[in-house]
């Protein structure tokens, strides 16, 4: 059976059972934060008007919390626009070794309801550039989707995924770590799963008396979207793990997603040992302190890269030549029920 309402409920139910999000909304808030700060004058007031155009669930956005619209975008607000829509745009499914299968990198192979991070951000860039974009309708919502996926294309299980065979040789993966459980995770998330765990790496640390994984739930409530709760924090970090001047920070959204996937190679896999098949592993102290100062690292360099590229866009006296549009991709004759909570798997 391969129909088309076959395949999409094959997505809805991965998208209703399995967990994950990103970055959590404050790392995606302390990445807004940082670039902010380092946007020039005209790049920071084209920031704050295009934030204010796009539709909130409670209040309007701001270019902090505009770093949260994808995410809100996942089910927990019935009447956003564009509720259900871009899940894939999140991550792209780059395997650990040379002979897993590799996704399709190409703009035109994607639309609303597939396609990866990397295409995302090349129609994103298109469009804050003066052109324009079949999916990505405004300037306003391109400077949205940029201030988050610039963040997810940083974090290491974004841009990678563990791909296996199964018994009939065909291939399946790990939806980057959220089918891999850890055993002992926090108390209070009994389906804390390895995505999880990045997401909200740069706030964990070990419980040496439970051996457990603990995380500071000071930054708990996404719903609040309060800026100033991180602004502290998104300040030291800043201070603390600047780029040198020999990081790469203008666009090359390739060369992110292949930084990530090396990250996630050489650490996030690498470091643990997994049991039951693949399916499960138990996170060490070693492994916590290795995690969350690169969980860090990674989120300031996402905040001087998403200035680079608003700074070199909406800040530009002159932004350079628009590339091209790219085409729309395969149509979609069966869209997904959105009025069905759903949470993607990344």
């Amino acid at each position: 059976m391969n129909s088309p309402v076959f395949r999409w409920a094959i997505v809805l139910f991965v998208a209703i059972t399995l967990p994950g999000r990103a970055w959590d909304p404050c790392g995606h808030e302390i990445v807004a934060t940082i670039a902010f700060d380092h946007l020039n004058p005209k790049a920071r007031a084209e920031a704050l008007s295009l934030a204010s155009q796009v539709v909130g669930p409670e209040k309007a956005y701001d270019p902090v919390t505009i770093a949260c619209w994808m995410d809100d975008l996942r089910g927990h607000y019935p009447n956003l626009p564009y509720r259900g829509l871009f899940f894939p745009w999140h991550y792209i499914d780059f395997g650990l070794d040379p002979g897993d299968p590799q996704p399709v990198v190409e703009p035109g192979q994607d639309n609303e309801t597939s396609g990866n991070v990397i295409t995302a951000l090349k129609r994103i860039e298109v469009v804050l550039r003066g052109g324009t974009d079949p999916y990505v309708k405004t300037k306003a919502m391109a400077y949205a989707m940029a201030s988050h996926l610039v963040g997810d294309i940083h974090q290491p299980l974004h841009a990678a995924t563990y791909y296996h065979q199964d018994a009939n040789g065909r291939w399946t993966n790990d939806l980057g770590g959220n089918r891999v459980v850890v055993v002992n995770g926090p108390a209070i998330e009994p389906t804390y799963n390895l995505h999880y765990f990045w997401d909200a790496a740069w706030r964990v640390s070990f419980d040496e008396a439970s051996g457990r994984v603990a995380v500071d739930l000071r930054y708990e409530n996404w719903k609040h979207h309060d800026a100033e709760v991180v602004r502290a924090l998104a300040e030291e970090m800043d201070a603390a793990l600047k780029p040198d001047a020999q990081t790469k920070l203008n666009p090359d959204f390739e060369a992110w997603a292949q930084e990530s996937n090396k990250l996630a190679r050489e650490v996030a896999y690498a470091r643990l040992t997994f049991t039951d098949n693949h399916k499960s592993a138990r996170i060490s102290a070693e492994y916590v302190a290795l995690a969350q100062p690169l969980a860090r690292q990674r989120l300031v360099l996402a905040g001087y890269r998403l200035a680079a590229l608003l700074n070199a866009t909406l800040g530009a006296d002159a932004p350079g030549p628009v590339p091209p549009s790219f085409p729309a991709g395969p149509v979609n004759t069966i869209m997904p029920d959105t009025s069905v909570v759903t949470s993607p798997s990344k």
